[in-house]
């Protein structure tokens, strides 16, 4: 427990939609006042939340033109304003939204409350003065300036993550690409045209080089710095993440709220706990399907949990396919899980999601097998099976 409430640092300002309103219409609020979200109201009762990368990811599957607040908006909890701000943080993960309502009730919000209002906060505590190091990602994955496009689309898929440095052959900090910048520049204007917005207008291939894309002028810190001067970089850049460089300007790791928000959220209770974050088409699951990953995954980690470390966010991306066979879709599952202890990646792909998820995760196992030199103790892959009710 941090010992501050969300009240203290919550504000009572924020945009507000109708879950019938035109999808344009939030676009509109989102040019015109910048917020981090707006809240989605079906009359005077909340429902969800509308963000500026749920409307751009939107356009791979709604025309915005005639699209309804409906057809993009995401449900989010509402966090009561006496609770504590470990409590915030630890919701913020598990939804994966960077703020959230705050009221007594879905028929009662009274604010919002942001990830950097929160982090602004907490650093001015004990928090603020600990080492960057000691919370920023060291297994960065990095590009250089000749790559292509579609080799950063490739390895921000492949890796579930959203942005890469791009470093020189001396190893030094060129600049850095987003899936945000990407998206907006490369693969909503495709889908534009296809609807016959772009016709006639040229759209960049995915074979640009880097060079040409990348953001320049990287705001950076080094790893000896403290949270508190982190946070406020991000505050007076209004950005979600640092890259961290040594003097020489090589690439030593990078810094997210996420991962300044993680052992706040941890606060909040005192045994090991690892978040799941569900993505892509995990709305189409049945409730059984949803419920029955989720405690296989939760199985996993009890059974792993010397080998995975003591905290962690796993993320699980599904995709349904559109062939069948027996009436079963073709599901893709892509799962990072990023620990005390190292980043480990896998997809599974086959006829159910349930499936799909246990193939991901024996690769998981792999790899956390290779990593302890365990591959030849069977102890470790006998309880595994049992605990999947695979044996």
């Amino acid at each position: 427990m941090v010992g501050i409430l969300v009240q203290e640092v919550m504000t009572d300002r924020f945009q507000k939609i109708d879950i019938n309103a035109p999808l344009s219409e939030a676009i509109g609020i989102f040019e015109k006042e910048d917020p981090d979200l707006i809240l989605v109201f079906d009359g005077d009762v909340y429902k969800g939340v509308l963000t500026q990368d749920l409307i751009i990811h939107s356009h791979l599957k709604w025309d915005p033109t005639k699209a309804k607040v409906k057809d993009v908006y995401k449900t989010a909890p509402v966090i009561k304003p006496d609770e504590d701000l470990s409590k915030a943080a630890k919701l913020m993960i598990e939804v994966d939204l960077r703020s959230l309502p705050v009221g007594e009730s879905k028929a009662e919000i009274i604010g919002v409350i942001s990830d950097l209002m929160l982090l602004d906060r907490i650093a001015k505590e004990e928090f603020g003065k600990r080492k960057v190091e000691e919370f920023m990602t060291k297994d960065v994955i990095t590009l250089k300036p000749d790559d292509t496009v579609a080799k950063a689309l490739a390895a921000m898929r492949d890796h579930s993550i959203s942005r890469i440095p791009i470093v020189n052959e001396e190893g030094k900090l060129d600049g850095l690409v987003t899936l945000h910048d990407l998206i907006v520049r490369f693969i909503k204007p495709r889908f534009r045209a296809q609807t016959g917005e772009l016709v006639g207008e040229k759209i960049p291939p995915f074979s640009t080089q880097l060079r040409e894309v990348m953001i320049r002028g990287v705001i950076t810190i080094q790893p000896d710095a403290t949270v508190q001067e982190a946070v406020a970089k991000m505050i007076d850049n209004n950005i979600d993440g640092l890259i961290i460089v040594d003097e020489n300007e090589k690439v030593k790791g990078i810094l997210t709220i996420k991962d300044l928000l993680l052992p706040i959220s941890r606060m909040v209770e005192k045994e090991a706990r690892f978040y799941l974050q569900l993505g892509g088409d995990a709305a189409l699951l049945s409730d059984f399907t949803r419920e029955r990953i989720i405690d296989d995954i939760k199985r996993f980690v009890d059974g792993y949990e010397d080998l995975l470390g003591n905290e962690g966010i796993i993320y699980l991306h599904i995709r349904r396919f559109s062939e069948k066979f027996r009436g079963v879709y073709l599901y893709q599952a892509r799962m990072r899980v990023v620990t005390d202890r190292g980043i480990f990646i896998a997809t599974g792909e086959t006829w159910g999601a349930i499936q799909a998820v246990h193939d991901a995760l024996r690769a998981i196992e792999r790899q956390l097998l290779q990593k302890a030199e365990l591959e030849k103790d069977t102890h470790y892959y006998k309880r595994f099976l049992e605990k999947m009710g695979l044996d």
